[in-house]
């Protein structure tokens, strides 16, 4: 969310790796000190002992979709982290919309998220090295994930519907 212009300073870190390197990821994390407390075949959640280092939550990808949103990475430079990788903006909103239909519980802070970039992307507050949100790309794979009347909702309170062309101005 930082790096896409809103400046929001939380305790975790989500990462995008590809399936081959989860063995890699599982034992750099065990070294640094960080516990595996949940595993699935898409996902890893790590704690430090206490919680004191902040939690990071690891999606495996496998698919082509996952991979392309690898190569699409933007490399970001930011002065107190240094260089590291960022998703696109859209790729982070189907992520978002990845996790609600995954975990159902954290809904209301993955919405809270997706609002905030399409608020960022309405504002032109989107760094312009990203490339813009395609709101189809979005709605494909909110129906993939049973969410598109979720993700259209989003959108009409976001966005002034269009009464001209019943569309969305994005």
């Amino acid at each position: 969310m930082y790096m896409y212009g809103l400046p929001r300073f939380t305790s975790d870190i989500d990462i995008l790796a590809e399936e081959a390197f989860r063995p890699l990821i599982l034992s750099i994390f065990k070294k640094l000190g960080y516990e595996c407390f949940q595993q699935n075949n898409s996902f890893a959640q790590f704690d430090s002992e206490l919680g004191v280092l902040g939690k990071i939550d690891v999606m495996f990808v496998t698919t082509p979709d996952g991979k392309g949103m690898l190569r699409k990475k933007i490399m970001v430079e930011e002065p107190v982290m240094g260089i590291f990788p960022v998703v696109q903006p859209t790729d982070y909103i189907i992520l978002k919309l990845m996790a609600i239909a995954n975990n159902p519980e954290r809904s209301a802070h993955d919405e809270a998220d997706i609002i905030s970039v399409l608020e960022m992307h309405k504002n032109n507050r989107i760094p312009a090295q990203f490339d813009s949100l395609d709101k189809e790309k979005i709605v494909v794979f909110a129906e993939r994930f049973g969410l598109k009347k979720k993700i259209m909702n989003i959108f009409e309170v976001v966005f002034k519907q269009n009464n001209s062309t019943g569309g969305f101005l994005l």
